[in-house]
């Protein structure tokens, strides 16, 4: 169980971390933001409370450690590296998938496959015994439930997905993020794979509860998946109209130009339709696995806690950039809600 244990601290540390930046001013501008409502951040001038410590008087009035401070929170990365989160979730994805199908396929009873096969999972779980000193008899496990496999497969698909987008539709920006979004993004789809699959290794015997979740479940991906991608091309032919409009000699272009209101699809509704349809499938993967992967439920909560907060600090962008020209009655993330 200490994989499950390990998943769980994960994200919920993340959310936590999350909340806790996005209350305070200068956290959230620092280590929140990115892309186009990240502006540069206010260096923290007076001194900072340390704890059990002597603040050490550094030039300018701050401290030593509001400088070291002021360092981490200018060092960013070029947000187009989000191509690297996918192409780390696919090939974890996708190595995944692969060892999980042929441990299924070796199979024939939900026991352990022999000890001199090498299956990535087999040799974890093995570790996991001789960490805790148990016997393999003492240790519940299981192959991988065919719904768990059915999740795994999706998610796969999802990054792959949008690991083409990023490297062939969306158009090339300046924007940055904070390193510490980077190395967040990279944790995360590192870890997420695991999490689809995990809780199935310690739960012999996952029977179908109901008949129809993992079908509303398949519907609710393919629904969340079409219109992420049709608000997604939205967003990358608004883009590109900017950058096209601002490279034009003949015409002058001013700092409005460069960003236009998204509409169409979902953009009719909410502010951020993406991050909704990508909360979305989170939790349909969720219902795929019958809602059994109670791992994969953090994974859900992570995102929508995450995303959130960055479309409620999109929202207030558009508002202030656009002022009243952008419609009032659409939404940050919820329709007809928030």
């Amino acid at each position: 169980m200490i994989l499950i244990y390990i998943l769980r601290f994960i994200y919920a540390s993340l959310s936590c971390t999350a909340l806790a930046f996005a209350l305070a001013p200068w956290t959230r501008e620092a280590f929140v933001k990115y892309g186009r409502t990240r502006t540069r951040c206010k260096p923290i001038e007076k001194d900072v409370q340390t704890t059990g410590t002597e603040a050490v008087a550094v030039a300018g009035g701050g401290t030593l450690f509001s400088a070291a401070l002021n360092m981490y929170a200018s060092c960013t990365v070029p947000k187009n590296l989000f191509s690297q989160f996918y192409c780390v979730g696919a090939i974890v994805g996708g190595l995944l998938t692969i060892d999980t199908i042929a441990w299924c396929d070796s199979q024939a009873v939900p026991e352990l496959p022999a000890t001199d096969v090498g299956f990535f999972i087999h040799r974890y779980i093995a570790f996991e015994q001789w960490l805790l000193g148990a016997t393999q008899s003492e240790v519940p496990t299981a192959y991988p439930s065919k719904l768990a496999v059915l999740a795994l497969v999706l998610f796969t698909v999802h990054v792959l997905i949008r690991l083409k987008e990023c490297v062939y539709d969306q158009p090339s920006t300046d924007a940055r993020m904070h390193i510490g979004q980077y190395a967040v993004g990279i944790v995360f789809y590192v870890f997420t794979p695991l999490a689809v699959v995990a809780d199935s290794y310690y739960s012999p015997g996952w029977v179908a509860q109901s008949s129809w979740t993992a079908p509303v479940g398949v519907t609710i991906y393919i629904y969340a998946s079409i219109h992420q991608w049709r608000c997604h091309q939205i967003l990358y032919s608004l883009r590109r109209r900017c950058i096209d409009h601002k490279s034009t000699p003949h015409e002058s272009s001013t700092k409005l130009d460069s960003y236009a209101i998204p509409t169409g699809d979902l953009f009719n509704y909410v502010s951020c339709p993406h991050f909704l349809c990508e909360i979305l499938v989170y939790v349909s993967l969720w219902m795929v696995t019958d809602c059994q992967a109670t791992s994969l439920l953090w994974v859900a909560g992570w995102t929508a806690i995450n995303l959130g907060i960055t479309a409620r600090e999109s929202q207030q962008w558009y508002q202030t950039r656009f002022g009243a020209g952008y419609p009032r009655d659409r939404r940050a993330l919820i329709p007809f809600v928030w």
